[in-house]
């Protein structure tokens, strides 16, 4: 345990001083090539590169040591594919199969890096020694397989739930899961790595921000039972999500960075909705103070990496290893708010079941008592001649024998019997039997 510590302490330490021999020079004309920067006077870099989008070009340089070892420059933010590094004012070829644009360099002379980015400009840059890079990628790579894997269990139990329980909450929250996973790929470079065409990077990430508001929309709006307490906020939601997919196809088509800005704007606002709901039902059951735990972790990272951020502001460092690990205790803590909605739901189901059961039995025994009572009552309106008939029927007489004892006709028995079903509202001797034990 000790020994982890240390490699973690390391690890950490490693990424806080990664910065300390980079510098940095602002081309607010973005006119500058090579030729041009290297009589610049650059800063040092002592904080992340974190502005809102403008047409300046950014120049990293690192100076010329006497270290013969190798060392890796990266710039660990997916979107910044466009650069390009030089060294003796020759380009150099970028590291293939890299998360990140990162590019293998010596110190014997001095290397720039020209960065741009139609997003905003943020570039957490970072400068190792190449053993100190491959560590830390066994880490992220660690750290990635935990959470993945965990990912995806989660999402393969959702599916079975869904088709034991046949409850939609836990399919909108294995789409939901899928799309922030999906979001945690691209935000990890994953795509890069197996060196997917930018273009169709680009492309699957502004989609998902449509599936990533519709999913969540149907999952808490189902989750939380919103249309029992307020059901008029579905056409609200409605309405930001026909936005979200309206600024997703204009921002397709025009590239503007205004779109993409609002884009975040409305698929924020449509999480703070539906956090803002289960804090006001929070005291209705336990899975919803669960939603309201997990929905504040999407909420902060949300708000910091993909709204402020694009004003050049930042709270907090989104940092891969501080996202998984609100990551994972966001979907472990949905996953159990979906278990224990559906446990409670079930219990509560049953309890309502049986009390059902038990108000329809006290109907029925209730109906039938007035019923009963009522032909009792209805015997005392039989004549003399029909109540003897009706006692003789009651000890199992036949029409004959009835006819033999009260010395009449078979017939004028038939009469007399037809009268007492009548007046009884019966159709049988069973009927009749039924009544007398009632009596």
């Amino acid at each position: 345990m000790k020994n982890k510590l240390i490699l973690v302490f390391i690890f950490f330490t490693f990424t806080a001083l990664s910065q300390s021999e980079i510098y940095y020079y602002k081309d607010f004309e973005a006119n500058l090539e090579v030729l041009d920067i290297e009589d610049k006077t650059f800063n040092l870099l002592e904080y992340n590169i974190l502005e809102k989008q403008s047409d300046a070009v950014y120049w990293f340089k690192i100076p010329a040591s006497n270290s013969k070892e190798d060392y890796i420059f990266r710039i660990k933010n997916y979107r910044a594919n466009n650069s390009t590094a030089y060294q003796n004012r020759r380009p150099l070829e970028k590291i293939k199969n890299s998360r990140f644009t990162s590019y293998k360099i010596q110190r014997d002379y001095p290397v720039f890096i020209k960065v741009s980015s139609e997003y905003s400009a943020y570039y957490p840059v970072e400068l190792k020694l190449e053993e100190d890079y491959h560590f830390d990628e066994s880490v992220q790579i660690l750290i990635n397989s935990f959470y993945y894997g965990a990912a995806f269990l989660i999402i393969v139990f959702s599916i079975v739930y869904y088709f034991f329980f046949k409850d939609n909450s836990f399919i909108h929250h294995c789409f939901l899961l899928m799309s922030l996973v999906f979001a945690f790929l691209a935000s990890d470079g994953i795509f890069n790595f197996f060196n997917f065409n930018n273009t169709i990077i680009d492309n699957l990430i502004l989609f998902n921000y449509f599936f990533l508001g519709f999913f969540s929309f149907k999952f808490a709006h189902n989750f939380l039972l919103v249309d029992n307490y307020y059901p008029g906020l579905k056409k609200y939601s409605h309405i930001i999500i026909v936005n979200i997919f309206l600024f997703v196809v204009l921002f397709y088509f025009f590239k503007k960075s205004e779109l993409f800005v609002i884009l975040n704007i409305l698929t924020f606002l449509l999480f703070l909705t539906y956090w803002v709901v289960s804090v006001l039902l929070i005291n209705k059951s336990g899975h919803i103070k669960l939603f309201t735990i997990a929905f504040v972790i999407i909420l902060f990272n949300g708000i910091n990496f993909t709204v402020l951020k694009n004003f050049g502001i930042s709270f907090f460092d989104n940092a891969p290893f501080n996202m998984k690990i609100g990551g994972l205790v966001q979907v472990v803590t949905l996953s159990f708010a979906v278990v224990y909605r559906e446990k409670t739901l079930r219990k509560r189901n049953s309890y309502m079941k049986n009390e059902i059961i038990n108000f329809n039995k006290e109907i029925d025994l209730l109906t039938s008592n007035i019923d009963k009572e009522s032909k009792i009552k209805d015997i005392e309106n039989l004549s003399i001649r029909e109540r003897e008939v009706f006692d003789l029927i009651v000890i199992g007489k036949s029409n004959k024998e009835i006819a033999l004892q009260v010395n009449v006709s078979i017939n004028t028995v038939k009469f007399h019997v037809k009268n007492i079903y009548g007046k009884l509202n019966i159709k049988s001797r069973k009927e009749v039997l039924t009544i007398d034990k009632n009596q």
